[in-house]
């Protein structure tokens, strides 16, 4: 078993040890839980080339509203384009 040297004080073993337990037990979860909250995609919407309508669209769908284009690249028949979603 793990110790994280909180059992070696007398009397109160029990509840350091529970203690111990408790925080090795959360700190990865709070750890998960921020970085997961990272927003580390890059925000990128794949449309055809030929009907900028669906740019608009898709781009409205993603970014919950405004949005900026700031870059284009052509994939054969279809355009990515790299969005920068505004507040």
């Amino acid at each position: 078993m793990f110790s994280c040297g909180c059992d070696r004080v007398s009397g109160k073993k029990n509840k350091l040890r529970n203690c111990c337990k408790k925080v090795f037990r959360t700190v990865p979860l709070l750890v998960l839980f921020f970085t997961g909250c990272n927003n580390a995609q890059p925000e990128y919407v794949f449309f055809k080339t030929e009907t900028r309508d669906q740019l608009e669209e898709r781009a409205i769908k993603y970014c919950h509203g405004d949005f900026k284009v700031l870059q284009e690249e052509e994939f054969g028949p279809y355009t990515r384009a790299r969005l920068k979603c505004m507040p």
